[in-house]
């Protein structure tokens, strides 16, 4: 039986708090206005966007038998996402994130792992993954068992049950070029869709320019590259060397930006599972993500399909 799309990959609780412009030395105190605590994580902003969007999706991810892993399980039934994949790391805590928001909607986060370091291949339903149409791996870079070889295998085995693979990663300035390489170098072969930001793609091949970013990954294996350039839209590079820049939508405030590459990528995946071409799954892609920083929080602001569609026949 086909899932249609599968999200493998992190997940966090987080707590946003707005606006935090400046950190208190050792025994200070800020203060600031606003908390808002909701899911978070890669895996888990892209699938409960989709299901926001009005999209159906399975995803797989691992939280702690804690109070914050039981608030990620409740909130993903509220959203009528199938849990069947949720794996519960007995005595093991749920990753948390706080989220510092800076006035102008750019973050910092301060991050402890959890069960993000001990996702694992052998964890992993392979039945679920077997039978997707569409398979993304989202998070890489910050799941240390799972990074590498062990993803290789799995996209290895969802493009021999003939799903198409996507693989996106997280931004970690911790880790120098060869490390970028080791982790995420394996898996591009077994890629049809690589969705880096620029950042990403440049600590990567240490290249400035998107195409030439674009052609150094598709030398690694994967089929198609698309660069994410946040408020500058997305550059795609198909497998036939065809290059376009896709312009981001413009939006009247930016109030958090958090969430919105996770966005994008749910919005590219609706568009792949309507057999859109890759810059018109982009374009897609963009308008979900600008609708996304209009509100607090990874996925508050993205709306149904129908309308972000509407909105793009405005823009």
């Amino acid at each position: 039986m086909t899932t249609g799309i599968l999200n493998i990959g992190i997940c966090t609780v987080d707590a946003i708090g707005q606006y935090v412009d400046e950190f208190p030395p050792p025994g200070g105190l800020r203060t600031f206005d606003r908390l808002t605590l909701t899911t978070g994580g890669c895996a888990t902003n892209c699938s409960f966007s989709l299901a926001r969007m009005g999209v159906p999706c399975r995803m797989i991810i691992k939280v702690g038998d804690d109070v914050l892993g039981r608030f990620v399980l409740d909130e993903a039934r509220r959203h009528d996402i199938d849990t069947d994949g949720i794996i519960v790391g007995e005595g093991e805590g749920t990753p948390f994130t706080f989220v510092c928001v800076h006035r102008g909607g750019q973050r910092s986060f301060i991050h402890t792992t959890g069960t993000n370091a001990t996702l694992c291949l052998d964890d992993i339903d392979m039945n679920l993954v077997r039978s997707a149409r569409f398979c993304s791996v989202s998070g890489a870079m910050i799941m240390p068992e799972f990074d590498g070889q062990q993803t290789a295998e799995l996209l290895r085995q969802a493009q021999k049950a003939g799903a198409i693979t996507l693989l996106d990663t997280v931004y970690t300035d911790a880790a120098d070029q060869a490390t970028w390489q080791a982790k995420m170098f394996p898996p591009l072969r077994y890629v049809n869709y690589f969705v880096p930001s620029e950042p990403e793609a440049r600590a990567l091949t240490g290249q400035t320019d998107p195409a030439a970013m674009a052609r150094t990954l598709q030398q690694q294996g994967c089929r198609q590259v698309v660069i994410k350039l946040g408020a500058e839209g997305a550059f795609c590079r198909d497998a036939d060397g065809h290059e376009q820049h896709v312009p981001a939508y413009n939006v009247d405030e930016v109030v958090d930006t958090t969430g919105a590459g996770d966005a994008w990528v749910a919005g590219f995946l609706a568009g792949l599972r309507e057999a859109a071409p890759t810059v018109e799954a982009a374009r897609l892609g963009n308008a979900v993500a600008a609708h996304c920083i209009q509100a607090a929080g990874a996925t508050a602001g993205v709306v149904p399909l129908e309308q972000i569609q509407r909105f793009q026949q405005t823009a």
